[in-house]
């Protein structure tokens, strides 16, 4: 969710899949967040796999916490042969945007799924991959 609210207040086009229902943790996926597509169940391991397999590349922000959720998007990644980053943000910010950075370089990506624990499994983690994102920001911005 923090990747998704990043892009929409920064101007990034942004999609991709959300349970059926358009439900998360919180309850409901906000309105504002338009052009998602809903998959055929609430099952969030089929929004999972599909996000990998629509994406050209996977981005996972983590910071130490178990997320059985970020395991299973890893694997996902990992069988189907897409370049996938795992960004640990407790090695600081300006070190997690030097890795992203230098990954979006080397892996181009027209479409990209970012990845993470949920807030409830990881609290701190959305505001420090949207300082992360914000010092990268340039890179995510696709030209039209």
């Amino acid at each position: 969710m923090a990747a998704l609210e990043f892009a929409r207040e920064n101007g990034i086009a942004y999609g991709g899949w959300v349970p059926k229902g358009r439900t998360n943790e919180a309850g409901h996926i906000p309105a504002h967040f338009d052009g998602l597509l809903e998959t055929l169940s609430e099952n969030v391991a089929e929004r999972t796999k599909l996000n990998v397999m629509t994406s050209d590349a996977t981005l996972v922000f983590v910071d130490g916490s178990t997320s059985p959720g970020t395991q299973q998007t890893i694997v996902f990644a990992a069988e189907a042969k897409k370049p996938y980053l795992v960004v640990d943000v407790r090695q600081g910010i300006s070190e997690s945007a030097r890795q992203v950075q230098a990954w979006l370089h080397a892996n181009p990506a027209d479409v990209l799924n970012i990845a993470g624990p949920r807030a409830s499994e990881a609290p701190e983690l959305g505001a420090r991959l949207s300082k992360v994102l914000g010092v990268c920001r340039d890179q995510l911005i696709q030209p039209k």
